[in-house]
């Protein structure tokens, strides 16, 4: 494959700090949309047309054994791996596609894959697929709690928002000019909830083991999770598959050209 369309980085346990030390970010493009996940935080970020839709995107695990939730980060983890790559190379020039690995001492390892698929420039619209392995790599049975943690400040405003789940598996968050879907394509997961962002984001963040509580919708500073509550026999391997997608609301294309020059900041808790 061109060399100019992919990046792999094998990364041992020593190497894996000092070789992302000075730049832990991968950005994804393609078309009108962009993406940056970094490799201590998650997703910090997706724009669409110049404009900034998502605050951040975080998984979490807890094991049987631990007493709270535990970021999927290089911080806490062994990254052992990270391939990026240009899936669509005959239309553009760009990386599109993320995977990266990470593991643990317990022989827990974690797969995730994020594929960025753009609009056409001034549609408003993009998707990004995911998937996540979770995979046992040990001799024992282990059972674990695996979450995602998502906050979208759509059109660059978080106060205005709503947000619904569905089904137990899907998310509709929208505002004035853009509406985002994401749907949980396999497995079902356990439990959901939908609530305001900031507190949302202390309970992963706090030192406490949290569940989520089933809420179904809520209005301001919207955010989400799902919780999947995994048991895993020696060698077993668990896949989520999801989907998201941005579209414009009805009547937001005349205010597109606004909407990326009024973005209110915040600063992450």
């Amino acid at each position: 494959m061109n060399s100019n369309h992919t990046i792999i980085l094998a990364l041992t346990t020593a190497v894996a700090s000092n070789a992302l030390a000075s730049d832990p970010q991968f950005t994804l493009s393609d078309r009108n949309s962009t993406a940056v996940f970094d490799v201590n935080n998650g997703q910090i970020s997706w724009d669409v047309d110049g404009t900034s839709q998502l605050f951040a995107q975080e998984f979490y695990f807890r094991r049987s054994t631990d007493q709270n939730e535990v970021l999927l980060s290089s911080t806490n983890l062994s990254l052992d791996g990270v391939f990026a790559s240009d899936t669509n190379p005959f239309r553009d020039d760009s990386i599109d596609t993320l995977a990266q690995l990470f593991s643990d001492d317990s022989g827990l390892q974690f797969e995730t894959v994020f594929s960025l698929r753009g609009g056409t420039d001034g549609s408003g619209r993009s998707d990004l697929a995911e998937q996540i392995v979770i995979r046992n790599l040990s001799n024992e049975t282990m059972s674990l709690s695996f979450f995602q943690f998502v906050d979208f400040d759509l059109g660059g405003d978080f106060s205005d928002d709503s947000g619904e789940i569905i089904n137990g598996n899907t998310v509709r968050q929208s505002d004035d000019n853009y509406a985002i879907s994401e749907t949980v394509v396999t497995p079902q997961p356990t439990i959901f909830q939908v609530g305001d962002a900031d507190a949302m984001s202390t309970m992963f963040n706090d030192d406490n083991a949290d569940n989520l509580d089933g809420t179904e919708s809520w209005q301001g500073d919207v955010a989400w999770a799902f919780q999947w509550d995994i048991t895993l026999q020696a060698g077993q391997s668990f896949i989520i598959s999801k989907d998201k997608s941005i579209v414009p609301t009805p009547g937001s294309f005349a205010l597109m050209g606004l909407a990326g020059l009024v973005a209110t900041a915040r600063r992450r808790f």
